[in-house]
Parts: C-alpha cells; sequence; structure tokens
C-alpha cells in the first residue's frame, strides 16, 4: 500500500512539473511572439488603398492599420472618439494628399507622439488606375526604407514584385475592355472615377463632382444626349448619388458604380481583386448595350 501511494505521489509531481514545464514555455512562446509584434514597423494609413500597397511590401516585418472604411471618402470622412488614438504607437503614417488632411491633421495633433514620422503621398489620387498604383509603390516602400532601413532589401525587392504583378493584371483586364469595345463607348463619369474610365479606354464626355448643382447637372444631361452618352460611371464612395440617378434617368441609359478602394465592394480586400472587380461591372453593362 505505502509503495503504491509513493508511485501515486511521484505521478503527481511528475504531471505538476509538466504542467509548470509547459506554462512556462508557454509563457516564454507568448513573450517571444509579443517581442515579435513589437519589432513590427507600425503603420497607419488613411485609407486601404495605401494600406493594400504597405502589407503587400512590407509582408511580416510591419503591423498595418487603415484608419477610413473602404466604402467611405477620405474627404468626407469625420474623425470619430474611438479613433483619435490610433496614432499614438504608431512609428509611420502614410496619408493621401488631398482632402484627407482636413482630418489627419487633427489626427496627428491629438496623438501627442513624437516619434511619429508623417509622410505625405502625392498626385492627389487614389491608387486604383495602374498608373498611380505603380507611383504608388514607389512611394511607399521609399517611406518604409527611411523609416526602417534594416529591412530595406526586402521591402524593395517585394514592391518590385507587386510592380510587376500589377502591371500584369492591367494588361489581362485592358485587353478584356479593348475587346468589349470601350473604345467606343462615351460616357459621363463620377469626378473620382475619371481616371480609372480613360485607363479604360473609354470616351470621356463629361464628369461631374460629388457637389454638382442642379444647373450644372442639366448642362451634362443635354451634353450627354448631344454626344450620344450611353453609359454613366459611378463612385461608390461619393456620398451623393442623386447626380448619377438623375443623369441616367433623364438620358434612359444604365449606370455602374465602381469602387475607388480595396474592400469597398463584397470580396474584394485586395487590390488586384477591387480592380478587377471593376472592370467586370463595366464589362456586364457593356455587353447589355
Amino acid at each position: 500500500m505505502r509503495k503504491w501511494k509513493m508511485k501515486k505521489y511521484m505521478f503527481a509531481g511528475f504531471i505538476g512539473l509538466l504542467v509548470l514545464a509547459m506554462v512556462i514555455a508557454g509563457c516564454a512562446g507568448g513573450s517571444k511572439k509579443a517581442a515579435t509584434e513589437q519589432e513590427k514597423l507600425h503603420v497607419v494609413t488613411t485609407s486601404t488603398d495605401i494600406a493594400d500597397i504597405v502589407k503587400d511590401v512590407g509582408g511580416d516585418k510591419v503591423a498595418v492599420e487603415s484608419i477610413v472604411p473602404p466604402g467611405q471618402c477620405p474627404g468626407h470622412f469625420d474623425l470619430k472618439p474611438q479613433t483619435m488614438g490610433v496614432l499614438h504607437k504608431a512609428k509611420l503614417f502614410l496619408r493621401h494628399d488631398y482632402e484627407s488632411q482636413k482630418f489627419s491633421d487633427k489626427l496627428i495633433e491629438s496623438a501627442g507622439n513624437k516619434d511619429l514620422t508623417v509622410v505625405t503621398l502625392g498626385a492627389n489620387a487614389t491608387y486604383m488606375v495602374p498608373s498611380m498604383r505603380l507611383m504608388g509603390i514607389d512611394q511607399v516602400v521609399s517611406a518604409l526604407v527611411k523609416a526602417d532601413p534594416q529591412n530595406a532589401e526586402v521591402y524593395r525587392t517585394a514592391a518590385a514584385k507587386l510592380k510587376d504583378e500589377t502591371k500584369r493584371i492591367a494588361e489581362e483586364q485592358k485587353k478584356r475592355l479593348e475587346a468589349a469595345g470601350a473604345s467606343k463607348t462615351k460616357v459621363i463619369v463620377a469626378l473620382y472615377q475619371t481616371g480609372f474610365a480613360k485607363w479604360a479606354g473609354f470616351d470621356v464626355v463629361g464628369s461631374y463632382p460629388p457637389d454638382i448643382s442642379l444647373n450644372e447637372t442639366k448642362k451634362l444631361v443635354d451634353l450627354g444626349r448631344q454626344k450620344g452618352v450611353t453609359l454613366v460611371l459611378d463612385n461608390l464612395q461619393t456620398p451623393n448619388k442623386v447626380a448619377a440617378e438623375s443623369i441616367s434617368k433623364e438620358l434612359g441609359i444604365r449606370q455602374v458604380v465602381l469602387s475607388n478602394f480595396p474592400g469597398g465592394l463584397p470580396g474584394t480586400e485586395k487590390w488586384a481583386d477591387s480592380f478587377t472587380k471593376n472592370v467586370d461591372l463595366v464589362l456586364a453593362q457593356l455587353q447589355k448595350s
């Protein structure tokens, strides 16, 4: 009986040591994981098109957070209380060179982060159009290299690969548009979709800003009727949909809503998915004509 009890205690002791070892290992693993997270370059962006590039170029060397929801225009974004602390621990803040500065200046001021590097990306446009995306990749990799020079080669290699992929996808989608007769199609487009429309080869008769007046809308309708416009390309992120609906209704033509940011439409978290989706939506309308 005594030997049995001794074995029982020894077994219990062994189990206890085993559990303790697992706990210590778990803590060590957790600490290692936490340390790895801390070693990453923390980047905050104003929109998902910048964030998408950062993720592809930075890989596991960066942690990325985007402020503006993909279905919303950065130029019409209002700061929320929960957004105010987003820059507190960031090392790099990448923002577009347009109206997003209206809120990002306030965000930077509220963060009180002396270690924060702010980089304003130029050209007053999103990175949905291939040529703009290629420029955006160069701008992002430049910012990452300056902020984290020890991983410069990693960033440059990934950027070169991403640019090749962007060019390949753009060529594939352009061929689809050309085959569908995009160049023979006259369109009226939302201002922020003008770049895409011209890249796609459409004959852009006119464009409308988000705040277009009723009088200007009427003039655009008259122009569209005169020129034989057959399609309206609207912008998902534009808050006011009245202009597109009015033009489409008055001219008796179809309209298609395109997104300027990855994630704006279901199943389009990456640029490639969002860009291809825009082309798919356009082609679906052209095939109905």
